[in-house]
């Protein structure tokens, strides 16, 4: 249902303005609302995996820098290409993850050790 032209202007393509409305068009529909069922079969951990997603994302960007890989003093911008099939995810890129600061490493150390 993610996938279908008639929800989804070129659903393939990573296009996260799809949701705002602009240009008198209202936003195409949330994946949200399909993507944990719907009715009596909604899936009952709808919840805990939304809170899980946004922790876990919440908690690596506060100690980490994600930036575009710098490579003989040229910035790469990496192109997206994702996998088919079932599941999608987008292939292999090269982007730099350092920690923001000394205060950081010490606490990726120590939930290293938790």
């Amino acid at each position: 249902m993610l996938n279908d032209p008639r929800t989804y202007f070129n659903p393939s393509e990573f296009n996260p303005e799809r949701f705002l409305a602009n240009d008198g068009k209202g936003p195409e529909v949330e994946p949200r609302t399909i993507c944990f069922g719907f009715g009596r079969r909604i899936c009952p951990g709808l919840h805990l995996a939304d809170a899980s997603v946004w922790l876990s994302a919440a908690m690596s960007l506060a100690v980490f820098n994600v930036s575009k890989v710098v490579e003989n003093g040229v910035e790469i911008t990496p192109e997206f290409d994702s996998t088919s099939g079932t599941i999608s995810h987008p292939e292999p890129f090269k982007c730099s993850i350092k920690p923001r600061s000394a205060n950081a490493v010490t606490l990726i150390q120590q939930d290293a050790h938790y």
